[in-house]
This record gives C-alpha cells, structure tokens and sequence, in this order.
C-alpha cells in the first residue's frame, strides 16, 4: 500500500454508509412509505460505500505527495 492515509480516509464513508442505513432501518416506522425510504437510502449507503471503496483501491496506487521544506 503507497498512502495508508487515503486507505484511512476511505473506510469513514463505509462506516458512515452503514451507519446511515443502520439507523433508518431502525426508524422507518414513521415514513408514509417505508420501502421508498429504504430503497432511497440503501442506494445512497450504497454510494457511500462504493466511493469509500474507490478511495481504498487508489490507495494502492497514488503515492503521497512530498513534504516541502
């Protein structure tokens, strides 16, 4: 892995994307319709995920820029 800081950075929308689909599965009871409501936000969670996965996969290619002196 060339930048474990870009790795780090990834893993904060995956765990945000789980957190967001977690907590309105346990509050869609108060949704006209809660299918749509799950529908909607497992493909934002999915998003989430999915950049976060991104962000991980490029972590093994791009290498941290130089520090300046």
């Amino acid at each position: 892995m060339k930048n474990p800081r870009l790795a780090l950075s990834g893993l904060i929308p995956i765990v945000a994307g789980v957190a967001l689909f977690l907590y309105f599965q346990s509050h869609q009871e108060g949704a006209s319709d809660p299918a749509e409501l799950m529908r909607t936000v497992g493909q934002v969670a999915g998003a989430l995920a999915g950049l976060g996965l991104g962000l991980i996969v490029m972590a093994f290619f791009i290498r941290p820029a130089g520090r300046r002196r």
